[in-house]
């Protein structure tokens, strides 16, 4: 009996012995490809994310996505998701690649901004990927391409597009009036009159009053004749010898006399026509005689530059004096 059981046991390992190993073959990794969003605007950014789900892989590669006028690619983000966990990196040259532990829920993912210049549902064709199945054989790179995803593309209106249905425009709510106001210059301008007033009022202070001249005493054409003389001698031109300046001066006493006192005569009379004035006014014929002399000699020492002596120029003087004394009478004498 335990003979027959211990060659029943022997049969039984050796047949266990000759049974062959099988090795495990996996199919293609599950691959999702999301767009974030889903839809955007002419040359609006969106996200591109492949996703390769974990399994049976031991190596993923990602390959450079097509390039095409119609899409412009940005910097690729890789990145390897274990658990719970999230480990992301830059892309290297060439292809893109990250582990996978065999048998877990790792995921091994890209994102790749985009921009898309067309309108329309646009297909956005999937990007190569590389993985070495974990099958128990030797390894040897499998390529796949990630599913085909498609973009809606919507255009941009602007305020030039006369088909644009826009809403009516609302201006913004206006400033309080006091943040409206430049009170800088208000203020520059406050000061400056500030000052112009100052300065006006400064100006008044200094200013002397109106002072009224004192009213003389209306004096008698011989007064002003002999004052006249007087300040003549003060100036002593003879003695500078300025005989033409002399004239003048005592030429104008004598005029100014003649036409005070004489009625035929008026100013602005050239010599001649004083002297015939003077005949006409009933002078005395020495008179007449020694003024039109002098006013002769006068004009020759004025304007021809005749030449005169200190001692001519006085007489001349005493002459004139006589004959404004003679003429005005006796309270001129007093006076003097």
């Amino acid at each position: 009996m335990r003979r027959r059981h211990g060659i029943a046991l022997g049969l039984l390992v050796a047949s266990l012995g000759a049974v062959p190993t099988v090795s495990a073959q996996f199919g293609p990794p599950q691959m999702r490809v999301v767009l974030r969003p889903p839809m955007a605007r002419l040359g609006e950014s969106v996200t591109y994310r492949v996703e390769v789900i974990g399994g049976f892989y031991e190596k993923v590669s990602w390959l450079a996505p097509d390039s095409s006028t119609a899409f412009t690619w940005g910097e690729p983000r890789e990145g390897l998701t274990q658990g719970r966990e999230t480990k992301a990196a830059r892309f290297g040259n060439g292809a893109r690649s990250g582990q996978i532990r065999a048998g877990t829920a790792d995921t091994a993912w890209v994102e790749i901004p985009l921009q898309v210049f067309e309108l329309g549902v646009i297909p956005i064709p999937g990007i190569g990927v590389r993985y070495v199945p974990n099958n128990g054989g030797t390894p040897r790179a499998v390529a796949a391409r990630a599913p085909t995803a498609r973009l809606v593309v919507i255009p941009v209106l602007t305020a030039a597009d006369s088909n644009a249905t826009l809403r009516p425009l609302h201006g913004p709510l206006a400033a309080p009036w006091w943040e409206r106001v430049p009170w800088l210059w208000v203020i520059v301008g406050a000061l400056l009159i500030a000052l112009l007033v100052l300065v006006l009022r400064m100006r008044r202070r200094r200013k002397p009053g109106a002072q009224v001249a004192p009213v003389r005493p209306a004096l008698s054409p011989a007064a002003e004749a002999m004052a006249a003389i007087a300040e003549l001698r003060r100036l002593d031109l003879p003695r500078q010898e300025r005989f033409a300046e002399h004239a003048f001066r005592l030429g104008q006493i004598l005029r100014r006399f003649l036409e005070a006192t004489v009625a035929t005569t008026n100013p602005g009379d050239t010599t001649p026509e004083l002297v015939r004035h003077l005949a006409e006014a009933g002078l005395s014929d020495d008179d007449q005689k020694r003024l039109a002399g002098l006013l002769r000699v006068w004009d020759r020492v004025k304007f021809a530059r005749e030449p005169f002596t200190y001692d001519e120029a006085m007489r001349a003087e005493t002459a004139v004096e006589g004959y404004i004394r003679r003429a005005s009478g006796p309270a001129t004498q007093e006076a003097a």
